[in-house]
This record gives structure tokens, C-alpha cells and sequence, in this order.
């Protein structure tokens, strides 16, 4: 299939614009739709959603989302398709903490095509083919990272559905402990733009869902950021991945 991808790229640059519209105005969104222990659902992610899928329906692409998910079997064939989160950082939206984000992505199996990650509460629009350039609100961003691994930063998260266990956790400590400083911010999409943009240096999640991280795999790759994805999906826990990401491979663990 031969794609215009300029065209979907704006195309996806304007939904995920229109969609921040109406997350950022905020009238009724902040209903909370559901809430377990780990994780909560609002209407603005339901009605962000809705309208960006609405947009790429004349694509005529598969679409696999936050709230009305897709086929299972996408990530493991040969055809491009969409991967959208409406509103990456939720529970940080609902509190009123500015990190949160619009993220879409359009992907080949695992491989990205292109991002593209709206932070309206900036106004900031971070997109980029996965061959580059990347841009920042349309014009070339040109980020620069530490040489060291002891001056940098890693953005990291606890998924809702990753391994809470003493070993797993212990790993994780000892894995993570090689960076200077550790951040977690509640959005893995917006962390992502921050390495690409070069405002960290590294990000992992375990068990993060292809949509958390899909519209930031094309930036990262699209800034020359190494990158690497290990599928973790089980039927109880579709669309998930072990993903990490650093501005040089050595920092990726063995």
C-alpha cells in the first residue's frame, strides 16, 4: 500500500490539535467514567477519542485506541494502521496537573511510521515521519543529550499492569540506578517527546500498552534516538510491551 505520508502526518497534526481543543476547554470531561485501583477512565478520554477517530476515518486505516481498542492481531502483521491515546496522563488531567497529552501514531507491526504528541496545555505539537526531521510546532527541532550516562535523566513509570513483584521490582531498581536522576511524570507519551526534544535522556515502562508509546516511537527514532520494544501481551493484558529508549544504545540493558 503506498501512502501520502506528509498528508497524514498534517492529518494527524490537526486532529490531535482539535482534539487538545476540547480537552483544554474541559466543560463536563473531567467526569469520572470509571476508577479501580490502579487506573481511572474519564469522559474526555471517551469524547477525544471519538473525534479523532471521526478525522482519520477517511484514511480508510485500521485504528487501535485507548477506549474502543482493535484488532489484537495488528501489531504482528505487515499493514500500517493507527494507534491513538486520546488523553495520555488522565489521572493527571482530572487532578489539574498540566502533563498530559494527545498522542497518535501510525505503525507497521511494531515499527513506527509516524507521531505526532499534542501537550495543549503548551500548545506544543511534537510530530515527525520516523525518518526524520522532527518538528516542534512545525519547525526543525535539533535536540542535543549528555555524552555521560551519569549526568542523565531517565523517565520511567509503574503501569497498571506491570509486575509490582519484590524480584521484578529489584531489577528494575538495579537497572535504573545508572542514571543521575529518575523522573516519573504520569504520561508516557509526553516522556517520550521529552527525550526526542532533548529534555531527558531515557525512558522505560514494562507492560505499557501500544498506545501510550506509538506517536513517541516515531519521534524518538525520528530524532536518532536508539530504541528498543519486547512484546509482553497475554490475553488478559492485549497491546503491551516492555519499551525502552535512550540517546545511546550502550544505555539500553543487555
Amino acid at each position: 500500500m503506498s501512502l501520502d505520508l506528509p498528508a497524514l502526518l498534517e492529518l494527524a497534526c490537526d486532529s490531535a490539535r482539535a482534539a487538545g481543543d476540547i480537552l483544554k476547554e474541559g466543560a463536563g470531561l473531567r467526569h469520572v467514567n470509571m476508577q479501580d485501583a490502579k487506573d481511572v477512565k474519564l469522559k474526555a478520554d471517551v469524547e477525544s477519542e471519538k473525534l479523532i477517530r471521526a478525522r482519520l476515518a477517511g484514511t480508510g486505516l485500521p485504528v487501535i485506541g485507548e477506549e474502543q481498542g482493535g484488532d489484537p492481531t495488528l501489531p504482528e502483521r505487515d499493514e500500517p494502521y493507527w494507534v491513538i491515546d486520546p488523553l495520555d496522563g488522565t489521572y493527571n488531567y482530572l487532578r489539574g496537573v498540566p502533563l498530559c497529552c494527545v498522542s497518535i501514531g501510525l505503525m507497521r507491526g511494531m515499527e513506527p511510521i509516524l507521531g505526532v504528541i499534542h501537550d495543549f496545555n503548551l500548545d506544543e505539537t511534537l510530530s515527525a515521519l520516523a525518518t526524520g526531521p522532527l518538528l516542534l510546532n512545525g519547525e526543525e527541532l535539533r535536540p542535543e543529550w549528555p555524552e555521560q550516562i551519569d549526568h542523565a535523566v531517565l523517565l520511567t513509570g509503574f503501569p497498571a499492569g506491570r509486575d509490582y513483584s519484590g524480584p521484578a521490582l529489584t531489577a528494575f531498581i538495579s537497572e535504573v540506578q545508572r542514571f543521575k536522576k529518575i523522573r516519573m511524570m504520569g504520561s508516557a507519551a509526553l516522556a517520550l517527546a521529552w527525550v526526542a526534544r532533548g529534555l531527558a535522556d531515557a525512558y522505560c515502562e514494562e507492560s505499557i500498552r501500544i498506545w501510550d508509546i506509538a506517536g513517541g516511537l516515531a519521534l524518538a527514532k525520528a530524532a536518532g534516538v536508539a530504541v528498543r520494544i519486547r512484546p509482553s501481551s497475554t490475553p488478559e493484558k492485549p497491546f503491551s510491551c516492555n519499551t525502552w529508549v535512550a540517546t545511546k544504545e550502550a544505555w539500553l540493558p543487555k
